[in-house]
């Protein structure tokens, strides 16, 4: 909590050093008011309430209006309500007044309901019960030492130690502190009273005005001056005298209501019929007929960025110094519709009107002359200066000479002139002067008109160049040059006839600018000519006046107001360097609410000898310092005021640590700068989410959705054409915690579920295997059972009665078949043994015996086959030193195939000796049958029709995973064996001769 104070008052500190940086800022005393740039807030610009009676720049620099319905921040933009700002809604309260301790409280004294104090997010009321004399208070104060000051209808009263002591009785409506520490305070009446310390002093009456006169504001200036705001009149009191100033001075009117003190000496004075300011003795009025929201002002406050505000019953103003400076009729011009600008030596400005005559501005005031002055005419097209300290000026009805500022000459067709209405006047190094009028052109030399025939068009614009040529652009688009005596079309490529040529403009380069009136610009140089046009960055292709500053740079007067561009750019585009050119147009608002400039006047912009522009415009003339187009401001503090965090409006720095869930975010800034709030730009950034910086323009928002886990931190800067930009000084850092989900843990414990889950899977899945192998095992046991115990038994018992029937016969053909049916049901009852002997080889769970079964029933079955063969040698070489754990299937498999060799070596191969082995080699079961036999040709077919040992010895190998090989050759007997692999459980393959543990059998029957 204590860091967070320290925060805040470092952003404090911060923002006021800011403010104080601009302090001697002010309008500038030596423009009219009418010259300032005005603003309006009423109801339909977001005022809550149009009736403002105070307005006060806090400390934090936003500006606060008392209303009748409350209190109102403002930042230049947004108006927001005590309510909305802070949580707490005092409806319907009157604020008259406000006012700002020296703890940084906001009060707001109110009409009927106490006081209102403001203080880091708190609101407090006090009434009569903390001490104040009356519960309606009509203004405050705070004196040298920050303690507030009540002015009740009751008394005034003091703010000590959280209550409210009073000091004086009576109704008293202003009070303040004077620079030597008295206290003077007023109420009705035309008296005041003083107090030094706790003593008050016996009232002072007014002797300058009525005596029901009352007094509705005081002011103590720093030079020690009383100002006195009376219901009649302004009274200044300083070393004991009075004076009385009224609407005889130049007061706007007598009845006042506030009082302010501005920068420069200056004192602001509200009255009932709008404001004055007082500097140096005089007084300056601004009225609701010069534009004010209202005639009556209740309250002046200057900001510290030098602007003024007004609150009148109707609106809130703003008066703040342009950029430009514009003189219309209120400024003292005869008339708006203004026509051409210039400069004599003398330093005097002459602006002439289109309807009312020739104006002369000395630098303070305007005069005007007239046709009751000796002018031909009050529409003014031309102006030029001569060879001595006069002034040609151009009429539609003549032209006329000025000496010493009076008409002593006038000109018509009578005097020589082609037309009495002159268009342009130009005057060359040489002293000639050159006259366009509507019948063509002329000069003047040696007092007398020559007309430049056979040109009769309308003449535009004139221009004598370098070369002492003439240049003539007529109305009809035709340029001429006239040189050496001599007049002729000046037709140059890349020039058109589209536009009418309105401006000319030659530099210190010898180029010529030309502007035209629906053609663009064209630059001259030499024999070449340049366009530039709005395709090429123009801001308009209707140019009325050309002129040069001294940063390099041409402006133009247009159609659509005033811009400039870079010479030097002008210069690169001509040259093919660059393909567009950038116009930097001044804003409407900068200069009069509707800009346009004035065509058919020359010249209709001019240099000044200060380096100031004048450009003739619809509505009087503007004039452009280009040293000051930037304002001296600093950069506009910045503030993030509120973050919406799922809709729920929170103070940033109460989000430092947000639950879960919590990830839909707004954030709210301003920037508290009031000259150009509408063109400040703001960047921000959230770090931890956003790469880059985002440019939101104008807008004061951010906003974010669906924010994941983490540590963030919220930044935002602000600038505007006027200064650099400027980053909030309280960025929000704030961390959203994870969802259960989110969490780094989380995934792991996933992925160990899904792992656990998969092993639960497979191990149930391998007990539903070793479960179905011992059903199918029990169920060949079973079958091994029944077949024995009934088919076997049954053909042994046929077989016996059949051999005791064979051995009662005689020996005879019959016998012989008999003994012949024997033998085939002995072989057969044989086959049966060892498919019994197959279903039995099956271990419990699928495998075989635990160490000899496959061996044993191979051995089984190769006696069998061979037993009735005693021409045949057996030999097993059985290999049963370790378990096999073979699957049921391959063991029986394998018996097959060896039964099948055995089979065929005995009935097909005619072989003397027969031998069958099975041992382990590394990764393998080997099982093979070779006999000494026949042989055959093996050819890789594998069976001929009606014989299939071949092909069912290969299929049962393929069933098992095992591979199968045969090799025989005529006469070199047959080997078939089969291998099939297994784990490798390390064992070593046995290779030598038979052991202990191989079952060797060599039998031979004879």
């Amino acid at each position: 909590m204590r860091n967070r104070t320290h925060l805040r008052v470092l952003v404090f500190v911060t923002i006021f050093a800011t403010f104080m940086a601009a302090r001697a800022r002010a309008l500038d005393p030596s423009r009219a008011l009418t010259q300032s740039l005005h603003r309006i807030w009423q109801v339909p610009q977001g005022l809550p309430q149009a009736t403002i009676y105070s307005v006060l720049q806090a400390h934090d620099g936003y500006i606060w209006l008392g209303t009748q319905t409350g209190l109102v921040r403002f930042d230049g933009v947004r108006f927001t309500s005590v309510g909305e700002a802070h949580g707490v809604s005092p409806a319907n309260v009157w604020v008259r007044d406000l006012a700002e301790d020296g703890e940084h409280a906001l009060w707001a004294a109110t009409s009927g309901n106490g006081l209102i104090r403001l203080h880091k997010g708190n609101v407090t009321r006090y009434s009569t019960n903390e001490g104040l004399p009356s519960a309606d208070v009509h203004s405050l104060f705070c004196d040298s030492k920050g303690v507030l000051w009540a002015c009740t209808a009751g008394g005034l009263a003091q703010f000590v130690n959280g209550r409210f002591g009073i000091h004086q009785n009576g109704d008293v409506w202003a009070a303040c502190e004077a620079k030597d520490g008295t206290l003077w305070a007023g109420g009705d009446g035309a008296q005041l009273t003083v107090s030094t310390g706790s003593k008050v002093a016996s009232p002072r009456t007014l002797s300058s005005v009525p005596p029901n006169a009352s007094v509705r504001a005081l002011l103590a200036t720093a030079d020690g001056t009383l100002w006195i705001g009376t219901t009649d009149g302004l009274v200044r009191l300083k070393d004991g005298e009075e004076h009385r100033f009224s609407t005889a001075d130049g007061l706007a009117d007598n009845s006042i209501y506030c009082l302010a003190e501005g920068r420069d000496g200056v004192v602001w004075i509200g009255t009932r019929d709008g404001f004055s300011r007082l500097r140096n003795g005089e007084f300056e009025s601004f009225r609701a007929t010069d534009g004010l929201s209202q005639s009556t002002v209740y309250t002046l406050c200057e900001d510290r960025e030098g602007s003024l505000w007004v609150g009148t019953k109707h609106g809130l103003n703003q008066f703040l110094d342009r950029r430009t400076i514009p003189f219309t009729a209120s400024e003292g011009l005869s008339s708006n519709d203004t026509g051409p600008v210039f400069q004599d030596r003398a330093g005097n400005v002459w602006v002439g009107t289109l309807d009312a005559g020739l104006n002369r501005f000395d630098g303070h005031h305007f005069t005007s002359l007239t046709t009751t002055d000796g002018l031909a005419s009050a529409t003014v097209r031309a102006l030029a200066e001569d060879h001595g300290n006069g002034l040609w000026v151009g009429t539609n009805r003549g032209l006329n000479h000025l000496r010493d500022g009076r008409v002593d000459q006038t000109y018509t067709t009578r005097q020589g002139l082609p037309a009495d209405d002159i268009t342009s006047v130009y005057r060359d190094a040489q002293g000639t002067l050159w006259i366009g009028t509507t019948a063509g052109p002329a000069f003047f030399r040696d007092w007398r008109f020559t007309a430049l025939t056979p040109l009769t068009a309308p003449t535009a614009a004139l221009v004598k160049r370098r070369d002492d040529s003439l240049l003539i652009a007529s109305r009809i688009g035709a340029l001429h040059r006239f040189a050496d005596g001599q007049l002729s079309e000046f037709a140059l490529e890349g020039i058109s006839r589209r536009g009418v040529i309105d401006a000319f403009y030659e530099d210190e380069g010898d180029l010529l600018w030309i502007g035209t009136l629906g053609d663009g610009l064209y630059l001259l140089d030499g024999a070449k000519a340049v366009r530039f046009s709005m395709r090429d960055g123009l801001f308009d292709d209707d140019i009325y006046g050309i002129v040069a500053d001294e940063q390099d740079r041409l402006w133009m007067a247009c159609s659509k107001g005033i811009f400039y561009v870079s010479r030097t750019d002008l210069r690169k585009f001509a040259a093919g360097k660059i393909k567009a050119v950038v116009s930097t147009p001044f804003s409407p608002t900068d200069a009069l609410r509707t800009v346009e400039c004035k065509s058919g006047v020359q010249p209709a912009a001019w240099r000044m000898t200060d380096g100031r522009l004048w450009f003739s415009t619809v509505r009087g003339v503007i004039v452009v310092d280009p040293e000051r187009l930037r304002r001296n401001a600093p950069p506009p503090p910045v503030v993030i005021e509120e973050v919406i965090v799922n809709g729920r409006s929170e103070k940033p720095a109460h989000i430092e640590r947000l639950p879960p869930g919590l990830k839909n975010l707004e954030f709210r800034y301003t920037g508290l700068s009031f000259l150009s709030p509408g063109r400040m730009t703001f960047r921000y950034k959230l770090e931890g989410f956003d790469r880059d910086w985002i440019d939101a323009g104008s807008r004061r928002e951010a906003f974010y959705t669906n924010l994941p886990p983490g540590p963030f931190r919220f930044r935002v800067t602000a600038s505007n054409s006027d200064a650099s930009p400027n980053e909030a000084d309280n960025p929000v850092a704030f961390v959203l915690a994870p969802l259960f989900y989110q969490r780094a843990f989380f995934i792991p414990l996933c992925v160990a579920v899904v792992a656990l889950l998969a092993w639960l899977a497979y191990r149930m899945r391998v007990r539903r295997i070793e479960e179905r192998l011992q059903t199918i095992g029990a169920e060949r046991s079973r079958i091994a059972r029944e077949l024995h115990d009934t088919l076997l038994q049954g053909f042994s018992g046929v077989t016996m009665e059949m051999q005791a029937l064979a051995a009662r016969l005689p020996s005879s053909q019959e016998r012989n078949t008999l003994e012949e049916i024997i033998r085939d049901a002995g072989n057969c009852m044989r086959e049966a043994r060892r498919s019994v002997a197959g279903l039995r080889s099956a271990r419990g769970g699928g495998g075989g015996s635990q160490e000899s079964g496959l061996a044993t029933a191979i051995a089984q079955a190769a006696r069998q086959l061979t037993e009735t063969r005693e021409d045949i040698r057996l030999t097993l070489k059985l290999d049963a030193a370790s378990p096999l754990h073979l699957s049921a299937d391959a063991e029986y498999n394998l018996l097959r195939i060896a039964a099948e060799a055995i089979s065929n070596a005995v009935r097909h191969s005619g072989s003397r000796t027969i031998e069958v082995a099975l041992d382990r080699v590394p990764g393998a079961l080997r099982l093979w049958v070779k006999d000494d036999g026949v042989g055959f040709d093996y050819d890789g077919q594998t069976a001929s029709a009606g014989h299939y040992g071949l092909v069912g010895m290969i299929e049962r190998a393929a069933q098992i995973g095992a591979e199968l090989q045969i090799q025989s050759q005529p006469g070199r007997g047959t080997t078939i064996s089969v291998s099939l692999p297994i784990a490798d459980s390390g064992n070593v393959p046995s290779t030598q001769p038979p052991g202990p543990h191989n079952v060797e059998a060599q039998w031979q029957q004879k």
